[in-house]
C-alpha cells in the first residue's frame, strides 16, 4: 500500500531529466561513485517534495527498505532523495537518521550493493548539510 503511494508521489511530481549535464564527472570524482550508481542518478525521475506527508512517506520508505537490507530498493530510494527538490519549509528529519546510518557504514563491510548505497548516503549526507547544516542534524541523531 505504501509502495504504491510512494509510486504515485513519484510520478505525480516527475520533471524531465538534462542528459547532457555537464557535472555528473565531477559529482562521480568528488564523491567516488562508479558508473552504475552516476548512471542511476542520472535516469532518476526528479521528485518535488513540497508537502511534509511526503518526506515522511518517503522516510518511511527509506527505514523500511534499510531494515529489510533491501539494496536495490535503498538505491532507488536514495537516489531519488539525491535528486529530488525539496521545498524550502519542509522539514528533513525525518530522513536524516537513517541517511547517517547508512552513510557511515563502512563500504568494505557490506555487499557490493549495499556498498553503492553507502556512497549515495554520503551524497545525501552532502545535500541535507548544504541545506541544513550536518552539524545541526547530528545533534539531533540519537544512537
Amino acid at each position: 500500500m505504501a509502495t504504491d503511494a510512494l509510486r504515485w508521489c513519484t510520478k505525480s511530481f516527475a520533471a524531465p531529466i538534462p542528459e547532457d549535464d555537464i557535472g555528473w564527472q565531477s559529482l562521480a570524482e568528488v564523491h567516488a561513485l562508479d558508473d552504475a550508481e552516476i548512471e542511476q542518478l542520472m535516469h532518476c525521475v526528479v521528485v518535488r517534495i513540497v508537502e511534509d506527508w511526503q518526506m515522511a512517506l518517503v522516510a518511511s520508505q527509506l527505514r523500511g527498505a534499510d531494515d529489510d537490507g533491501d539494496a536495490d530498493r535503498l538505491l532507488r530510494l536514495l537516489s531519488m532523495l539525491v535528486r529530488a527538490e525539496v521545498h524550502e519549509g519542509v522539514p528533513t528529519t525525518a530522513i536524516e537518521d537513517t541517511t547517517l546510518r547508512i552513510a557511515l557504514r563502512q563500504e568494505e563491510r557490506v555487499s557490493g550493493g549495499m556498498a553503492s548505497c553507502v556512497r549515495l548516503a554520503r551524497v545525501l549526507a552532502c545535500k541535507l548539510d548544504a541545506m541544513r547544516g550536518l552539524a545541526q542534524i547530528c545533534e539531533e541523531v540519537q544512537v
